[in-house]
């Protein structure tokens, strides 16, 4: 006990050096591992003094894992934690860290809305791109595209027309009556002075009871491969081409409803002679030359077709022939050959 209150320096450098053997031996595998040392040659306690000149204290264990926790912290979440700092402490420096926080959460949070919404502007293309490709696809498996058919006038024999039926006016009368090898093999339905604005609701052909059924009322009751139609003269007085057509357009459609499978023939409206077109205020040929432009315009070239017959009557200015006409209007008996003969060269024939 004397020697310790006489030699206090010497206890304590021996007190120190046992702590720093102590700490070496403690920190040898730890914070010493990178050091060599040789037992032999050098007292363990130097690898406490080599540290502390490296600035490797034996705290620097604890200090090594806090900056461990922080870079974790940072990389996981570095946002969070600073969001949290902020709102539990009150003091200046907090506030400030608050203010600057604020900043970044504010730049932070209009560019994440920016990031979702572009995120969800992005999902939103695919989906819609995706949407349309399989409409697409289901359009292409489900619904093969039919091609349309083109279709060529050619020459037929007189047997074509034994399932046709005629309609027309006074013109398409003379055609039944002058015409006996197309007269005995097609129907006619054909009256003199027949318009285009009562052709389905006149009664007028004869059933075998002896009754008077309308147009309508016979093409309901039988069924026709070919339906030819021409009308158009007597109604050149009344009312304009555009409510001619609508007129025109109502039968056609009328008739396909009845005749489904039949081709349908629109015949141009046969022109009158120079004679007569020179001098008619209305029952001239570029009157009629406005209604068959009108006309040709109802053909789809697949079940409706249109006939520009006055090609087999007419003269090089376009009127009818004057030797083909007793009165300028219709044609005398030997003149329907011409368009009978028409007929059978443009004819449609579908397999």
């Amino acid at each position: 006990m004397g020697f310790k209150l006489r030699h206090p320096l010497l206890a304590g450098v021996a007190g120190s050096a046992i702590i720093m053997t102590a700490v070496s031996a403690a920190n040898q595998s730890g914070i010493y591992a990178d050091y060599d040392y040789n037992y032999t040659k050098t007292p363990i306690l130097s690898l406490a003094f080599r540290g502390i000149a490296d600035g490797k204290y034996p705290w620097s264990v604890v200090d090594t894992d806090d900056e461990m926790d922080d870079m974790l912290a940072q990389s996981e979440g570095a946002y969070d934690d600073a969001t949290i700092a902020v709102s539990e402490s009150g003091d200046e420096i907090a506030a400030d860290n608050s203010e600057s926080a604020e900043s970044d959460i504010s730049a932070n949070s209009v560019s994440g809305e920016d990031d979702v919404a572009s995120v969800d502007n992005a999902e939103a293309t695919d989906i819609s791109a995706n949407d349309v490709d399989e409409s697409a696809q289901g359009e292409n498996t489900d619904t093969e595209p039919v091609e349309e058919v083109h279709y060529e006038f050619q020459s037929v024999e007189p047997d074509y027309f034994s399932d046709a039926v005629f309609i027309g006016d006074s013109r398409t009368v003379g055609l039944s009556e002058y015409c006996e090898e197309l007269d005995t093999r097609a129907t006619f339905y054909s009256k003199i002075s027949l318009t285009i604005y009562k052709v389905m609701e006149e009664a007028f052909i004869e059933t075998e009871e002896g009754d008077k059924i309308t147009i309508d009322e016979a093409l309901s009751q039988n069924q026709f491969g070919k339906v030819y139609i021409m009308i158009g003269l007597n109604e050149i007085g009344t009312g304009n081409t555009e409510y001619f057509i609508k007129a025109y357009t109502d039968v056609i459609n009328r008739i396909r409803e009845l005749q489904p499978d039949a081709i349908i023939y629109i015949q141009s409206i046969m022109h009158v002679t120079e004679a007569k077109s020179s001098t008619d205020e209305y029952f001239n040929n570029a009157n009629i030359n406005e209604r068959n432009e009108a006309l040709s315009q109802l053909a789809d070239n697949q079940t409706v077709f249109y006939l520009n017959m006055n090609e087999s009557v007419d003269d090089e200015n376009g009127n009818l022939i004057a030797d083909l006409s007793f009165d300028d209007i219709h044609l005398k008996a030997a003149s329907y050959d011409r368009w009978y003969t028409y007929l059978k060269d443009h004819a449609i024939v579908k397999e």
